[in-house]
């Protein structure tokens, strides 16, 4: 029973430092990189950037062991015509649900994946909680930068 509780904290351990290898987060710089998108991960600065920018926010929760989360960035975040519409138009947020406890609370985040769209002025747009194909997300983007 003890090495099954060990082997489980072994796992935990070399995740993270799978991800630390990877490069997905830099804490230092305030970013995370998910396949073709960087997003900063503190929310109040990128609120203020859109407020003197007048760009809407896209904030994505999402959690390093959350598979529907791996799913939607491996399809959705590789697609050329979302990057190229999320970089030009939105601020990018993302939050590790885990790690950003106090954050994911003030969003009202239940679960993840969730991707919350707020104006420039940090009013919530729309919300989309759990996983979205592509062509959904995309037709989302599409409507909200009208």
């Amino acid at each position: 029973m003890l090495f099954v509780l060990l082997s489980g904290c072994l796992s935990a351990q070399s995740g993270n430092s799978t991800a630390d290898k990877l490069n997905l987060s830099n804490n230092e710089t305030g970013k995370i990189t998910l396949q073709g998108l960087t997003f900063n991960t503190q929310v109040q600065p990128s609120l203020e950037a859109a407020k003197a920018q007048g760009k809407p926010v896209f904030i994505y929760a999402r959690s390093q062991v959350c598979g529907w989360c791996k799913k939607f960035e491996e399809e959705t975040f590789t697609n050329q015509t979302v990057i190229k519409k999320l970089n030009e138009n939105f601020i990018l947020v993302s939050i590790d649900v885990y790690d950003q406890r106090t954050e994911s609370t003030d969003l009202r985040v239940r679960g993840t994946p969730t991707e919350i769209f707020l104006n420039e002025n940090g009013i919530e747009i729309k919300r989309i909680p759990g996983y979205t194909e592509t062509q959904l997300f995309l037709d989302t983007i599409n409507e909200i930068i009208k």
